[in-house]
Parts: structure tokens; sequence; C-alpha cells
């Protein structure tokens, strides 16, 4: 077959195909980023656009949701400061949140983080305990050494395995 005839039977089937459903996506982003807000705190938008102290005062708030609560960990990652470090490491030991609030504190320069994560060890369990030994091990932070050396020899191999690679980020090469 030549050339030509094959690229001329590859159009022809382009134009004989059926077009394709039009897509309901335009009809369903509007519903779902009206399911993503707060009553009291409004839209991902409205809660970002808040100040850091607002922020760490909604993290307070038993009123708020999950959703502002996770919104307000993500902004407090980009402009937060040590006093959102307490209202953070208060969220540490909440499944829904502690990642959230892990993230925002792997961010932060100041030292009180690395304080309010090695108290965290002893507070938390199973996945939780995971994931603040591995925000540990990112903030390479060289006094949790001694309470890491324990952890690899949890019971939880997760835990354990959390707690070697910590380690190991954090301990300069031989």
């Amino acid at each position: 077959m030549s050339r030509n005839r094959l690229f001329g039977v590859a159009a022809m089937q382009q134009q004989t195909a059926p077009a394709a459903a039009p897509v309901q996506a335009s009809r369903q982003a509007p519903v779902a980023a009206e399911m993503m807000k707060d009553e009291k705190y409004g839209s991902a938008a409205q809660i970002m656009a808040l100040p850091a102290a607002k922020l760490g005062a909604l993290l307070q708030d038993p009123g708020a949701s999950v959703y502002a609560r996770a919104k307000a960990c993500q902004r407090l990652a980009v402009v937060g400061d040590k006093s959102a470090v307490p209202a953070l490491a208060a969220l540490l030991g909440e499944p829904q949140l502690s990642l959230y609030a892990r993230t925002a504190l792997e961010t932060m320069p100041d030292r009180s983080v690395d304080d309010a994560l090695r108290a965290a060890l002893g507070k938390v369990q199973g996945k939780l305990l995971a994931g603040v030994i591995n925000s540990i091990g990112k903030r390479r932070d060289a006094s949790a050494i001694g309470a890491l050396e324990k952890l690899r020899y949890n019971a939880d191999a997760e835990v354990a395995g959390s707690a070697n690679a910590a380690l190991a980020r954090i301990r300069p090469p031989l």
C-alpha cells in the first residue's frame, strides 16, 4: 500500500468517526467548587486571604470544618511563622489534619517547630507517628537522634522504617 493511500485511509477514518460526547466537566466544576466551602469561613480563596494570625485562630476554632482547617494549614505553609506552631502542633494527632499540619511545620525555619515535632513523638502512634518521624527527618533535627534510635526498634514496621530513614537523613555520611 502506498504512503498516500495509508494517510488517505486515516483521514477518512477521522472524518467518519462519531463525535465524542461533550464533556460535562464545565457543568460539574461549579458544583464541586460550591461544595468546597466552609459555612463560617467561606471558600478556599477567602480562607487563603486571611492573615496568618487569623489562620492560627481558625485552627483553634472547634466550629471550623476540617476543610477550613486544612486550607489554613496549606496557607500557613507559605505565610506562617512561629506564632502558628502551637496551633499546628495540636493537629499532629488528628488523622485528617496531621499531614496538613506537618506540611506547614516543615517549611518554617523556627526551632520551636523541632521542639513541637519531638514532643509529638510521645503523643501519636502508628501512621501519625511515622509521619512525624518523616517530618523530623526532613528538617534534619539532630536533637532527635536519641529518640529516633529508640524508635528504630518499634514493633510497628512502618514506624521503625521511618526512624531508620530519618536517621539516615540526619546523620552525616560515614
